[in-house]
C-alpha cells in the first residue's frame, strides 16, 4: 500500500449553481479498493451541465456535492485484498459513485479499467462517456448494411455515428448545429441533416432508398414530441402500413406521444448508463456477471472501446475541443452552460 492523502481537492456544485474546487475529506480506502492520482477528468455537457443550469434558474438550499464521473489516471496505492491491479498502473474510472472530478480518487474494481498500451490519458478518459454510447447502440441492434438516423450530435451522438458504422450500419447524422454535422460527416456519417433547413422525414426516405429507415437512435435532451413522430414517418414500414425497427433514446427527450397506431410495431427502447452493472454496489465491488449470462457489461464495455481505441478503429482524441486546468473548473462549467463558445469534448487537467 502507497501513501495515501488525508484529503483532496474535488469539484463542488453548490445551491446556487456556482462551481469552486476545494478541499474535502479523503474517502477510505476499501479492501478491494485502488488510490487513483488524476491526470484528467471529462465533463459531462448534458447529466452534468443540464443539472447546473436548472440550479442557476432555480437555487436550492440543497447542500453543496461533488460531481463527474469520468476520469484517467494512475494509481498509487492498492486494498490489501486486490491482485488485479498494480501501483504505477493507468486506468480510467467510470462511475458517480467513486470517480467524481478530484485529484484523487478511491476506485471500486469494476469500473476501474487498465489503459492499453499507445493510448494516451485524453484518449482513455473520453472512452468512459463512450460506454453510454455503446450501451445506447447494443440497445438499437444495428445490422450490416441497414440505415439509421442519430438524432443529436454531441459527443454521445459522435460516439454513437462511429459504433453504428463499426457494425456495419448506414449512418445519417441529424442535429441543429451545422459544425457538429461537419464533425460527424468526418467521422464516417453518410449524410448530415438539419432539420431547421431540411424535411427531416422526406431527406431520410430518399436517403434510405424510399423505403424508410430501420432505426434511430436519440442522443439529445429536449422537445421530442416532433422529432419521434417525424422518425416514425421515416420508418420501414410493413405492407399492411404498419411501421417497424428500433428508436434507442439515450438522451433526455420530453415527448407527448400517442400508442401503438403512430408507431405500429416499432420497439421503443430507453437506454440509460454503461451497461449491466453500473450501479450495482456487489458488481462495483467484483461480483461480475456471468458472461454466458450478460454479455455486455459496463467492464466489458469500456475494455472493448480501449481496445478500439488502440487499433484506431474508434477515433476520440479530435472529439476534444478545450482543456482547462482542474483548479479553474468553474470557468469550464461557466463556459458549457453559458455556450459561450462552441464545445464537444471539454477535459479537466490536473
Amino acid at each position: 500500500m502507497g501513501d495515501i492523502p488525508k484529503t483532496r481537492r474535488a469539484v463542488q456544485i453548490h445551491g446556487d449553481g456556482s462551481v469552486t474546487v476545494e478541499e474535502v475529506p479523503m474517502p477510505e480506502l476499501g479492501p478491494k479498493e485502488v488510490v487513483v492520482e488524476t491526470a484528467v477528468s471529462l465533463i459531462s455537457a448534458g447529466t452534468e451541465c443540464g443539472g447546473l443550469r436548472r440550479l442557476r434558474e432555480k437555487p436550492s438550499d440543497a447542500a453543496s456535492r461533488t460531481t463527474g464521473y469520468s476520469t484517467a489516471g494512475t494509481i498509487i496505492a492498492l486494498g490489501e485484498e486486490v491482485t488485479e491491479f498494480e501501483v504505477g498502473q493507468r486506468v480510467i474510472g467510470m462511475a458517480g459513485e467513486c470517480y467524481p472530478h478530484a485529484n484523487y480518487n478511491v476506485g471500486h474494481p469494476m469500473v476501474t479499467v487498465p489503459i492499453p498500451d499507445g493510448v494516451s490519458f485524453d484518449e482513455a478518459v473520453m472512452v468512459c462517456l463512450a460506454g453510454t454510447s455503446m450501451q445506447a447502440v447494443r440497445r438499437l441492434e444495428p445490422e450490416l448494411g441497414c440505415f439509421y438516423a442519430v438524432v443529436g450530435q454531441g459527443l454521445v451522438g459522435q460516439f454513437a455515428d462511429q459504433l453504428i458504422r463499426l457494425a456495419g450500419g448506414r449512418v445519417a447524422a441529424v442535429d441543429l448545429d451545422d459544425r457538429r454535422l461537419q464533425v460527424a460527416l468526418s467521422h464516417g456519417a453518410e449524410i448530415a441533416i438539419n432539420p431547421s433547413e431540411q424535411d427531416l422525414t422526406a431527406v431520410l426516405l430518399e436517403w434510405a432508398e424510399g423505403e424508410g429507415i430501420d432505426g434511430s437512435l436519440l442522443a439529445y435532451g429536449g422537445p421530442g414530441t416532433e422529432v419521434m413522430q417525424q422518425l416514425s414517418a421515416a420508418a420501414l414500414k410493413a405492407p399492411d402500413g404498419h411501421q417497424v425497427g428500433n428508436i434507442s433514446i439515450v438522451g433526455g427527450i420530453r415527448a407527448e406521444l400517442s400508442f401503438p397506431v403512430p408507431f405500429g410495431n416499432m420497439d421503443i427502447k430507453p437506454s440509460s448508463r454503461t451497461g449491466p452493472g453500473y450501479h450495482d454496489p456487489a458488481y462495483h465491488q467484483g461480483v461480475d456477471y456471468p458472461r454466458a449470462y450478460v454479455r455486455w457489461t459496463t467492464r466489458r464495455n469500456f475494455v472493448e472501446l480501449l481496445r478500439r481505441v488502440a487499433d484506431g478503429s474508434f477515433v476520440v482524441d479530435d472529439l476534444i475541443s478545450h482543456r482547462y486546468d482542474f483548479e479553474d473548473a468553474g470557468s469550464a462549467y461557466d463556459m458549457i452552460v453559458e455556450a459561450s463558445e462552441w464545445s464537444l469534448g471539454v477535459l479537466l487537467e490536473y
